[in-house]
């Protein structure tokens, strides 16, 4: 068992509080059922539509961090232009539960980063790319490769996905850049991540098990698997409301999807 990856985008929209509400209710839920893939540490973030943001997490586990007055104080704060809120538990392989920049998400400006998985040899791959190093977790090499691809217009995703390249390990990622606060980028490698979407609503949800999602959005009707295959990416605009998938290769990936990032078509989500 590895961590757990979980979130909810939304397009940019009125919505009532009722609504507002209910879909804070449903990622705290998703945050609950994903404790038994890492009940040492939880943590959330969620990003407006002018690039401010929030981050909470704590070395606990789901069922506590979500009864902590940060979390609540965090909620509270969401109002209609937030474009997403992501969420992680923690199964720890390397790094200390008790110091924060250890746990996710991780948050390197302007990225905000959760991930699944483990990356083999970090030390090397920080050595041969000269890339700042402040925590202990194997994930910062990630954070960093896409920091370093990172500016004013947010993430260039060809190139950090070229950087993934010679990567050995396991991988999913949900990661955002402040800078393009509209956008959610999702990769799903060799660990699992599912997705579910209501298009006439613009919302997105994000596990790392199908049955999480099940659980957690049960009673609310019209949500719709969207498929994500190994090695694909999916690249969620939050203000145009269109989904782009992407191709993506690294050595620990055994698939035939895709030989690197060679661009996709945009089509209007749901469609």
């Amino acid at each position: 068992m590895m961590c757990g990856l979980t979130g909810i985008a939304w397009g940019a929209c009125q919505r009532s509080r009722t609504e507002r509400e209910d879909l804070l209710d449903r990622f705290t839920r998703l945050l609950l059922f994903s404790e038994h893939r890492g009940p040492y540490a939880t943590g959330a973030a969620w990003v407006k539509s002018d690039g401010t943001y929030r981050l909470e997490k704590a070395p606990l586990p789901a069922r506590q961090f979500v009864q902590t007055a940060g979390y609540a104080d965090a909620l509270n704060t969401v109002s209609d232009d937030v474009t997403l809120i992501m969420g992680h538990t923690r199964w720890p392989t390397r790094g200390s539960i008790h110091i924060p920049t250890n746990n996710h998400p991780l948050w390197a400006a302007p990225i905000l980063l959760c991930h699944n998985g483990v990356v083999a040899e970090v030390q090397r791959h920080f050595r041969r790319l000269q890339l700042l190093r402040t925590a202990e977790v194997d994930s910062e090499l990630l954070l960093r490769l896409a920091q370093r691809h990172a500016g004013a217009d947010g993430l260039d995703v060809p190139a950090f996905l070229t950087d993934l390249e010679p990567l050995d390990g396991r991988i999913s990622l949900a990661l955002a850049a402040t800078t393009r606060p509209e956008e959610l980028i999702l990769l799903k490698g060799n660990m699992p991540l599912e997705i579910r979407m209501q298009a006439e609503r613009q919302v997105l949800c994000y596990a790392s098990e199908a049955r999480i999602l099940d659980i957690a959005l049960a009673g609310d009707a019209g949500w719709q698997p969207l498929t994500l295959a190994r090695g694909k990416g999916l690249i969620v605009n939050t203000q145009a409301w269109t989904l782009q998938r992407v191709p993506f290769v690294f050595q620990g990936l055994q698939t035939d999807a895709g030989q690197g990032y060679t661009g996709a078509s945009t089509r209007k989500a749901g469609v």
